[in-house]
């Protein structure tokens, strides 16, 4: 028994002495994963929005208020009127006295004669320069009368057929309009007389080329 034991002892002695020392296990590290995990997306960092501070207005500063400097009233150099600016007046009207009770009056124009044989009066507004045949046209037309004549540019000349109605030969072969300025009768047609400030202009009508006015001597003075 005794020897049995030895020998066991022995065989374990043995078996310890051949076997390698196991070294201990050491603990495994965690694998690494072979893909990059996806990083999630990140927003770029949103700033505030600053407001610029409101600030109250600033008025500019008042500047002093200058008077322009007062000159010296000028008189304005007397100058003649001209005919953009100045506006003169003179008086027209239109008579034919020399129909009243005329027997030789066309009846169907008696009826135009008034009683006093006065067909138009007015004053008239007129521009240096101005012929009176110019201020016969104008005034007629805006007084809504009427008036007829034959105008010849190449000379300058206006014939006064009718006025109100009333026409050359209407009492003869010797009647017709004839005009006068100041009382007087000139001697040439109404579109070469320039007529004046103040100046009184009259159309009448003559049964006998004037000589019933006091103007033979002005005969055919209305072309």
């Amino acid at each position: 028994m005794k020897r049995l034991l030895i020998c066991v002892l022995a065989l374990c002695l043995l078996a310890g002495c051949g076997a390698p020392a196991v070294p201990e296990r050491q603990p495994l590290a965690p694998t690494a994963p072979s893909e990059t995990p996806t990083q999630p997306a990140t927003e770029p960092a949103t700033e505030p929005v600053t407001e610029a501070p409101t600030e109250a207005p600033t008025e500019a500063p008042a500047q002093p208020v200058t008077e322009p400097a007062t000159q010296a009233p000028t008189e304005a150099p007397t100058e003649a009127p001209t005919e953009a600016t100045v506006e003169w007046k003179c008086t027209l009207t239109i008579r034919c006295d020399k129909l009243m009770g005329n027997p030789d009056l066309d009846p169907d124009k008696a009826e135009l004669v008034p009683a006093d044989g006065i067909l138009f009066t007015a004053e008239a507004e007129f521009s240096q320069g101005e012929s009176v045949f110019n201020v016969l046209q104008r005034t007629l037309k805006q007084h809504k009368q009427h008036l007829e004549f034959e105008q010849t540019p190449l000379y300058n000349s206006a014939y006064i057929e009718g006025i109100c109605n009333l026409y050359a030969f209407d009492a003869g072969a010797l009647s017709g309009w004839m005009y006068s300025v100041n009382d007087t009768f000139p001697n040439y047609g109404c579109s070469q007389y320039t007529v004046q400030p103040g100046d009184v202009i009259e159309w009448h009508y003559t049964c006998d080329l004037g000589a019933d006015l006091g103007a033979e001597g002005a005969s055919g003075n209305n072309q």
